[in-house]
């Protein structure tokens, strides 16, 4: 049968495209002699489609002249591309490093003179979709506004209130299962003990009470497949457990808390059979990553540092607590209970990590030592002492994992670093002045883990430190969360939002683009969602990793599409711009900010994210193109590097940043045809094989500082040539604004 549709498949190549056929079929031509003349047939072609040639030579540049391409533009691009790298060999990281070979018209050829298929048949129908677009057979069909609200109206969210209702009855069961597990203890120890005599009514009671407190949660999280299986009401199949018992084995820990085993939906009716897809694959690991645990890479290069030396940016670092790739931006990660997470998501980009034992779940081994003061006071000098820095995220693990003690020892250290900024610049001239710390980030999925965990004491600590640090001129306060789902959205979640709006933080989210979270509306309905409880949307990321997070991936023609074909209808006109650069300095009032300018520009969400990708090299960026496609079917992307933000200047000396893909299109349509979808309604994703990243809205963007600082930088090794070029080259760098009618060209 695979024979027989490769043959069809092949057959339709030929009777629609009779000219390369010609060529293809000679087996008198050597195969650079062909692909000449196949590259003259494209050319004679190209001379109604100027700007494609203009793109792909790269004689026109940029965003602007990226979105006058017409659909057929990118594929004749796609296809020079193709010719270009023909036969050239790319290291294939989801086979550790093994050379794979693009030659998309050479296994045609094959095909069509020595009736051998080699090729898979993802390839071969990748292939006759990319012809079809390049004659004009097929053509894009954006969907309607009207189309896409009905995609979003597929995807409940957990405030509506039948998902309430059936979540509730989980909670009901997890604390009777609970109660059980008390009553079997040989002996109870700790903060959440019943009494002996005390009657089983009272005592569920008293546990109910407790389900408000982020520690019983913590104390009682499921760390086995035995406790999954048992807290899920025997649901998971035999496959399933098979595979996190070898996750176990090979030492991927388990942790869920009971609160978030609650959101899980047991028996669903059938119309909630999926809605809590996205939600369970990241509880669940994948075959994939149980495979490759013990031999996963880091997908960022900046990620694997030695203390004292430059990472692959170029930044020397004191110890692993701090990661960097950008000069105004620095990751910091506390040595205390804030290195672990409420829970483990399967595609985490620090799963190589726990290869090492350096993240864990043993909360009462991550608590601070007692020399982690004098750590942190290290840490903030070189903080301090840093000519570009002017925005720190805190993150883990998770920020908010700290305790409150903890996490205020942190802020005070950031407010104590940032006023010695301020203090030594008045030593310093204008023009050598360094970058004052003007933006604090933390980096949380709390609010969705355990959004008990967000409790008075917390709110209090993030409002007092906002308060005394606006007075030193720090500006902007953002709580960065993880939301991937509206079924992650519940009322719990929606009250820990609140306090931290109302502590004077923004919240934003980066929601992870994995195949549950990509399914036709979904993104789009988690943005709406997020917008009605105060939620900003930041970043969508296309899933990290190699071949260990295959079964998350969701291409990047989908990035695209979704971004091209739904969340266009929440794009905001510039001329709100300004209000919206407001918005961060009253939090407090979000929720009516973001529904006032909803309603003004009748859209059902403010689309004010980026689709983008965290490169397996340096930086992040959704500027590609399709270069080539493997025998399997699996496109190979370069991309460019975001150059609408300041690099460290090894940057500028890098090339292409090539990825492969870890699947084929045709085998992520399969794959959600598995979870319900129909894949006719994703029919235009073989056409999108290029992108540009979209420009930041202004309220992401860094205020100014009243005097002009250094071009010069601190805590970067480089060479002599490189040092010359930094001080000509200023490090501010001009955003420019996004054709408004951003799908033009996609509509030909």
């Amino acid at each position: 049968m695979n024979q027989e549709t490769k043959e069809s498949i092949v057959k339709l190549i030929i009777e629609e495209n009779p000219e390369i056929y010609q060529i293809l079929k000679d087996p008198a031509l050597g195969q650079r002699q062909g692909l000449n003349r196949i590259w003259k047939v494209i050319l004679r072609m190209l001379q109604e489609h100027p700007k494609a040639f203009g793109y792909y030579t790269g004689k026109e540049q940029g965003e602007k002249a990226f979105f006058k391409l017409s659909w057929r533009d990118f594929a004749f691009i796609r296809v020079l591309d193709y010719l270009e790298y023909e036969g050239d060999s790319f290291p294939d990281q989801n086979l550790h490093g093994e050379e794979v070979v693009s030659r998309p018209f050479g296994l045609i050829k094959e095909a069509i003179q020595t009736g051998r298929y080699e090729a898979s048949i993802d390839f071969y129908e990748d292939m006759l979709h990319l012809l079809r677009q390049l004659n004009g057979i097929e053509r894009p069909e954006i969907p309607s506004r009207q189309k896409v609200m009905d995609w979003m109206g597929g995807h409940p969210s957990g405030l509506d209130e039948e998902i309430r209702h059936m979540r509730e009855r989980n909670k009901q069961r997890i604390i009777r299962l609970i109660y059980e597990d008390i009553q079997g203890a040989e002996q109870q120890s700790g903060r959440f003990t019943l009494d002996e005599d005390m009657d089983s009514h009272t005592a569920l009671n008293q546990l109910q009470a407790w389900w408000d407190n982020d520690m019983f949660h913590l104390k009682y999280a499921v760390r086995s497949v035995e406790g999954l299986q048992r807290y899920l009401g025997g649901s998971l199949s035999d496959e399933t457990i098979t595979v996190m018992s070898d996750a176990v084995s090979k030492g991927i820990p388990i942790f869920v808390t009971p609160y978030f085993l609650s959101l899980l939906l047991i028996d669903p009716y059938k119309k909630y059979q999926y809605a809590d897809i996205a939600i369970r694959d990241y509880v669940l690991y994948s075959r994939e990553l149980v495979d490759e645990f013990g031999s996963i890479s880091a997908w960022e290069k900046e990620d694997v540092m030695e203390p004292g030396k430059p990472n692959a940016a170029g930044w020397i670092l004191p110890s692993n607590n701090i990661h960097r790739r950008y000069p105004n931006v620095a990751i910091f990660i506390p040595s205390t209970m804030g290195r672990a997470c409420g829970g483990l998501c399967a595609y985490c980009q620090r799963m190589y990590d726990f290869q090492n034992g350096r993240f864990n779940f043993d909360l009462e081994k991550l608590k601070p030592k007692e020399n982690w003061s004098s750590r942190l006071e290290k840490l903030m000098k070189y903080f301090e002492e840093d000519s570009q820095l002017q925005d720190i995220l805190i993150t883990g693990g998770d920020a908010m994992m700290s305790s409150v003690d903890a996490l205020k020892e942190v802020l005070d250290a950031v407010y104590t670093m940032a006023v010695n900024k301020i203090e030594a610049n008045r030593l310093r001239e204008d023009g050598e002045k360094y970058a004052e710390i003007i933006r604090v980030r933390l980096g949380t999925k709390i609010p969705i883990y355990l959004p008990q965990r967000i409790s008075d004491w917390r709110v209090a600590v993030l409002k007092a430190f906002k308060e005394k640090a606006e007075q030193v001129g720090i500006k902007q306060f953002i709580i960065q969360t993880h939301f991937s789902t509206a079924m992650e959205i519940t009322p719990e979640a929606a009250r820990a939002v609140s306090r931290l709006l109302e502590a004077g933080w923004t919240v934003t989210n980066q929601e992870v683009f994995t195949v549950a979270a990509s399914r036709r509306g979904h993104t789009a309905k988690l943005r709406q969602t997020l917008n009605t409880i105060g939620v900003l949307p930041y970043y969508t990321f296309t899933v990290k990793g190699y071949h260990e997070n295959k079964h998350f991936f969701a291409n990047n023609s989908r990035s695209i599409q979704e971004q091209i074909e739904e969340k266009s209808i929440g794009r905001v006109d510039p001329k709100y711009y300004s209000k919206i650069r407001s918005f961060m300095k009253t939090p407090n009032h979000m929720k009516e900010q973001i529904e006032e300018l909803r309603s003004a520009e009748e859209i059902p969400f403010l689309a004010t994210d980026r689709n983008t990708i965290n490169l397996p090299g340096v930086g992040k960026s959704n500027t590609y193109r399709t270069i080539g496609i493997t025998a399997d079917g699996r496109r190979i992307l370069a991309f460019n590097q975001d150059h609408s933000r300041p690099h460290s200047p090894i940057v500028d000396t890098m090339q292409e940043v090539i990825i492969i893909e870890s699947k084929s299109v045709a085998s992520y349509l399969r794959q959600l045809e598995t979870i319900g979808e129909k894949p006719d309604e994703y029919r235009s994703i073989w056409g999108y094989s290029a992108g540009y990243i979209e420009p930041r809205i202004p309220i992401y963007e860094y205020p100014g500082y009243p005097f002009a600082t250094t071009k010069e930088y601190t805590n970067l090794e480089l060479a002599p040539e490189q040092k010359e070029e930094i001080r000509s080259r200023a490090t501010e760098v001009q955003f420019t604004d996004i054709d408004t009618e951003i799908n033009e060209g996609y509509t030909d």
